[in-house]
């Protein structure tokens, strides 16, 4: 059953009640929908939920390709995993649920393995204070509390959450817990071999010189010439300023993958995940009742909800349907950005798919809003399959991929001795007929954090000297 979005020669807009039901639920993440699912059945009595194939004598359907393809379970693919301990087949029945949690490349969690080290390293009474610690590190591991609220909140001192926390930075990775870069940096040097008291020094006094191509004045007040100071800039470019980098954060849990993508000799196939999802079905008890000789006020009021309650599981079909459809397309259309990389995203607009497949944008863009894809490169959100593109001026279009990655390309070859400007880079593009303007190629330029010509210079000046 389609979808079908009508105006109405009346007063109002009219809406079929199905895409009604379905519109509310397109923009809704996975979790978010099997919660409304929940909440359904406990509202409406004449829908209940029932797990498929729980009668073992009830065959299973035959399996598909993509089934068979995850039933096999490409013993090569996961052998690592195993080895790993991620991943422990059973023997009566395939576990999609560990297949996911693979495909999606789930890691331990920064807090979780700074707490494992802190266990073994402090008493209970100070296991407290570094669990404070360790569960208030923002995104890139650093303390943006003061050790004195927190010692204020735990009812200590700030000598004691001082000491503690200094331990914490030399937990590993290194850096973790420190209130600044400075700290963090410096940790990471303290644990080297070979300590440098110039890097240190670069480090406490110097970093923002660094930021700032001031190497003159670096050169002048640590007395080092240019060659000192690029090999001091290519061991501090070792050490890492987001110690929590290594690890997932705001990772998605596998409960959030709507799709799973496998490669079938050599095409791509793509299955939506119904695993976990609750299966409705109409009750049977109040369906027969509708059958017998009852008041009107309860008959009526039967009739209503067993209308809403076939609307509702047309709506939840129809989710699915449109979101493998939409899903479908975007991989087809994709499949060298699949294959080789980003640079061979071709360009894509929701408008473009819309028109495809019959649907308005709005539609497109609910679908794929929260969306994610399993597979076996890990987690991929269906927006991502989109690119806004240029239409060059002999009838090829370009997308902001293709386009940074010609950008890229001129800068690494460039003179370095005359690095090319913006403007120059948009003139040389407009040759090959894309015609961009000067600022996007900044903007370009800056997203693969490529600096200005000038600042290039500076760096290639510095590196010759």
């Amino acid at each position: 059953m389609g979808i079908n979005l009508s105006y109405r020669n009346q007063l109002g807009i009219g809406i079929n009640p199905i895409a009604h039901t379905f519109i509310r639920f397109l923009p809704l993440s996975r979790t978010e929908f099997i919660e409304k699912i929940k909440d359904e059945v406990d509202l409406n009595p004449m829908l209940e939920i029932t797990t498929p194939f729980t009668n073992n004598t009830q065959e299973k359907p035959p399996l598909n390709e993509i089934e068979k393809k995850l039933e096999r379970a490409d013993s090569s693919f996961l052998t690592p995993y195993e080895d790993m301990g991620f991943f422990k087949p059973s023997k009566d029945k395939l576990d999609r649920n560990a297949i996911i949690n693979i495909f999606a490349s789930s890691k331990i969690s920064l807090s979780e393995h700074l707490f494992k080290q802190a266990v073994t390293e402090f008493s209970q009474d100070e296991l407290h204070i570094a669990e404070h610690i360790i569960y208030n590190l923002n995104k890139d591991g650093f303390l943006e509390l003061s050790i004195e609220s927190i010692a204020s909140s735990l009812n200590s001192t700030p000598e004691k959450i001082e000491n503690i926390r200094k331990k914490i930075i030399s937990f590993e990775p290194v850096g973790n817990a420190a209130v600044d870069l400075r700290e963090c940096l410096l940790a990471q040097i303290d644990t080297c071999d070979d300590k440098n008291e110039d890097l240190v020094n670069i480090i406490k006094n110097h970093l923002s010189d660094l930021a700032e191509h001031k190497f003159d004045k670096i050169s002048a007040t640590l007395k080092i010439n240019n060659k000192r100071i690029v090999d001091l800039i290519e061991k501090l470019k070792r050490l890492n300023p987001r110690p929590s980098s290594t690890f997932e954060t705001g990772e998605i849990d596998y409960a959030e993958v709507d799709l799973i993508l496998v490669k079938v000799n050599g095409e791509y196939k793509v299955r939506y995940v119904s695993e976990g999802i609750p299966n409705l079905l109409l009750s049977n008890y109040y369906d027969e009742m509708l059958e017998k000789n009852i008041d009107k006020k309860t008959d009526s009021f039967l009739k209503d909800r067993q209308r809403k309650a076939l609307l509702f599981i047309e709506g939840i079909n129809l989710r699915k349907s449109i979101i493998e459809s939409i899903a479908e397309y975007l991989v087809k259309m994709q499949k060298d950005f699949l294959d080789l990389g980003k640079k061979w995203k071709r360009p894509l607009t929701m408008k473009d798919v819309a028109t495809e497949l019959g649907y308005n944008e709005s539609t497109i863009s609910r679908s794929v809003n929260n969306k994610f894809m399993a597979s076996e490169k890990g987690l991929i959100s269906l927006k991502s399959f989109f690119s806004h593109g240029l239409k060059g001026e002999f009838g090829f279009s370009h997308s902001a991929e293709t386009i940074k990655d010609k950008i890229k390309t001129m800068i690494d070859s460039e003179d370095k001795m005359k690095p090319i400007s913006d403007q120059e880079i948009s003139n040389r593009l407009l040759e090959l007929g894309i015609k961009i303007a000067r600022r996007t190629i900044s903007n370009y330029r800056e997203e693969l954090n490529i600096l200005s010509s000038s600042k290039r210079k500076q760096e290639y000046k510095l590196k010759g000297g």
